[in-house]
């Protein structure tokens, strides 16, 4: 049970919490910060733009 739980909810939640620590950090930080904002809110349209113009799947049966 737990593991099929990290398998499902694993990488949206290191997502969830990398976009939460770069919106945090944008508002609050400053010099490193900003490094970590960009990184931390760029991380999910990375992923969403890796996901749109990936390779093509086969969709043969």
């Amino acid at each position: 049970m737990r593991r099929a739980f990290w398998r499902l909810w694993g990488w949206p939640l290191v997502v969830g919490l990398a976009s939460g620590t770069g919106l945090v950090t944008a508002l609050l930080s400053d010099g490193w910060g900003d490094w970590w904002a960009w990184a931390g809110l760029g991380l999910p349209l990375l992923l969403a733009a890796w996901h749109w113009w990936g390779p093509p799947k086969d969709r043969r049966p």
